[in-house]
């Protein structure tokens, strides 16, 4: 898992007025043949299970501040946030008092890769103090 916060980097300022913010550089190998990109919304209250991937990588941007269950720690994101998950990486969207916008890249876009995560063998939050801001 990697946290990029948009807050804590420095915009490209280009002469043509264009602001650009370098959000992620991910290294990708070759046998990348199909990527995906969807506009998410998940309703206020809303928890998703937790699953991991066993060989995409997932990033999210985030539209809107969520809370995130990530390998048993609970990440904060706010708004401009970027989430990398990494193939096996368990995680699943907690529950925020307001709908979240998030644009998610499937990176390579995998079908069936999806793998749902019995509830009852990991922990439903992790301990204090394992908050992730």
């Amino acid at each position: 898992m990697q946290v990029i916060r948009s807050s804590e980097l420095d915009p490209d300022r280009r002469p043509d007025g264009r602001t650009v913010l370098p959000l992620l550089d991910l290294p990708l190998g070759p046998s990348v043949d199909r990527a995906a990109i969807l506009h998410v919304v998940h309703p206020a209250d809303f928890t998703e299970r937790r699953h991991y991937h066993q060989h995409l990588h997932e990033v999210f941007y985030f539209l809107d501040s969520a809370d995130y269950w990530v390998n048993g720690t609970v990440v904060r994101l706010a708004s401009g946030d970027v989430l990398v998950l990494e193939p096996n990486d368990v995680h699943g969207a907690l529950p925020v008092p307001h709908p979240v916008r998030l644009i998610v890249h499937h990176l390579p876009k995998v079908p069936g890769d999806k793998v749902e995560v019995d509830e009852d063998t990991i922990a439903p939050e992790p301990p204090e103090g394992e908050v992730l801001r």
